[in-house]
């Protein structure tokens, strides 16, 4: 057999068995306990980010970065070594 026929098969096998019941095991409050409120998810996230603004942000970032590197090459190429 191929090996997803198997997995297939052992699969559907461990659909059909039997779980212990569980009924009577959660505790009365939490039985009739609401559910909790729900929240939309663009309140959760906060406001959307503007990917240009922060593309320049991070153009800003690199182009220093880049900077600060130059820099530290050439001071590097110009020391004086004995």
């Amino acid at each position: 057999m191929k090996p997803l026929t198997v997995l297939v098969l052992l699969l559907t096998c461990a659909a059909c068995a039997d779980f212990p019941e569980l009924d009577g095991r959660e505790q009365p409050n939490v039985r009739w306990a609401k559910y909790p409120k729900l929240i939309p998810v663009q309140d959760i996230l906060g406001p959307p980010v503007d990917p240009v603004n922060e593309a320049a942000e991070v153009e800003e970032d690199l182009t220093a970065r880049a900077e600060a590197l130059a820099q530290k090459a050439e001071a590097l190429q110009n020391a004086q070594t004995n």
